[in-house]
């Protein structure tokens, strides 16, 4: 069956779509990629001789604009706003003749829930549109909208009033272009643009995310890629500092970091200093050789699967990808968001005992941080939590329940 991929978004949108891309090509389907990588990141790299076929469209991008501060505002919708306008609709027409391609040479169609245009492209084609999404934040049947309900009618009103402020504003030139081509105007940006009537894919752990009572709605479980001994391999620097004392917290903010690494160092380095812990940094760019400090290691990168299990805590930004490696690790957090969907995150596992309260980039502080992280490592609760957290997420394989699904819509 020839199945055909489009994602948006930084290095948790698009890296995912590689590894369902590769899988499906696996199962004996014809797959095609179109991605647009926001953070300029090679993330289908691993695809090359595959026999999967990757198009990118958009970009570079460059560093001069950093998505996570487009906006002073803490409402996600805001956020999410803003980045739409900077990186998705002055490209709203590539990324709708990339999508009809796509419509045009497949069964099957698969996108990210962000990009508006496929939605448009299936409707002009006839063709098949299974949606995915990496957070269930903006599923109605996820209750509540806020994270604390207020009742059944409130948070019904809620979903109204955010579906209509959101159907509105946050794809003008999408829009547009959809009714250019003939098609009625959106009605509901979160039932019929986000959501598919063939099958919404929800690439999170069913552990980590509240009951879903949602129509053609499947939790795969988060989507990763098999890894190799090679994959894990921590190498001999980092093997030597973890074996040279008691484990250490782990501090990285993801692709977050590569728009203002020099703070974000800053901030960790006299985060750890304040909280006497030994501690692996990864920023995205190193400050180079450090001198006297053998309970501080920095890094660029580094395999989480094979370090966060052998860390005391980790301080990260709450992307999903970042979140669902340290819940499998069964290591309790400092989550630090950004923007968009990492709030939720946060607050999610602040409210499964895994986590410190959230502490917002913009507010966060090296004192804060430092409290934060004596918090989670003096609470033997969090630790516990983590650990049976761990353990209900065992044996999860979303790409394999994601590819049986489209699987059984291509008949296959």
């Amino acid at each position: 069956m020839r199945i055909g991929l489009q994602t948006w978004g930084t290095e948790g949108d698009v890296a995912p779509f590689a590894f369902l891309a590769e899988a499906l090509h696996r199962a004996g389907h014809q797959v095609t990629l179109v991605h647009t990588a926001v953070d300029d990141g090679d993330h289908t790299r691993g695809l090359t001789g595959t026999g999967v076929t990757v198009h990118r469209v958009g970009g570079p991008f460059g560093r001069a604009v950093d998505p996570y501060a487009l906006t002073a505002s803490p409402s996600p919708t805001m956020q999410l706003r803003a980045l739409l306008a900077r990186f998705h609709e002055p490209l709203a027409g590539a990324l709708l003749e990339a999508g009809e391609a796509l419509c045009r040479a497949n069964d099957i169609v698969v996108g990210h829930m962000l990009n508006r245009t496929l939605h448009t492209a299936a409707l002009l084609h006839g063709t098949p549109r299974v949606s995915v999404a990496f957070s269930p934040q903006a599923i109605p049947g996820m209750r509540p909208p806020l994270g604390r309900s207020l009742g059944g009618w409130a948070d019904a009103a809620l979903w109204r009033l955010g579906d209509a402020v959101m159907t509105r504003s946050l794809y003008p030139v999408s829009e547009r272009l959809h009714r250019a081509r003939g098609l009625a105007p959106l009605r509901s940006l979160l039932t019929e643009g986000f959501r598919s009537s063939t099958l919404n894919l929800v690439a999170a752990s069913p552990a980590l995310i509240p009951h879903l009572e949602a129509p053609a709605t499947l939790v795969t479980g988060a989507w990763m890629r098999a890894r190799t001994p090679d994959d894990l391999a921590l190498g001999q620097q980092v093997d030597a500092f973890l074996a040279s004392g008691p484990p250490p917290v782990h501090l990285t903010f993801g692709s977050c970091a590569a728009y203002a690494a020099m703070d974000a160092w800053t901030l960790m380095k006299e985060a750890v200093a304040r909280a006497g812990v030994r501690a692996i940094v990864q920023v995205g760019a190193e400050p180079g050789a450090l001198h006297g400090h053998r309970d501080l290691l920095v890094l660029r990168r580094v395999p989480h699967e094979a370090v966060f299990p052998r860390c005391a805590a980790v301080v990260h930004h709450g992307g999903a990808g970042t979140t669902h490696a340290v819940a499998r690790a069964g290591t309790p957090s400092v989550v630090v968001p950004h923007g968009f969907d990492q709030s939720w995150w946060a607050q999610r596992l602040h409210g499964l005992g895994v986590a410190s309260r959230p502490l917002p980039r913009r507010s966060a502080t090296a004192g804060a941080l430092a409290g934060r992280i004596r918090e989670v490592l003096d609470q033997a609760s969090c630790t516990r939590a983590a650990a049976a957290l761990r353990a209900r997420m065992a044996g999860e394989d979303g790409v394999s329940v994601a590819v049986a699904a489209i699987g059984r819509l291509a008949g296959g």
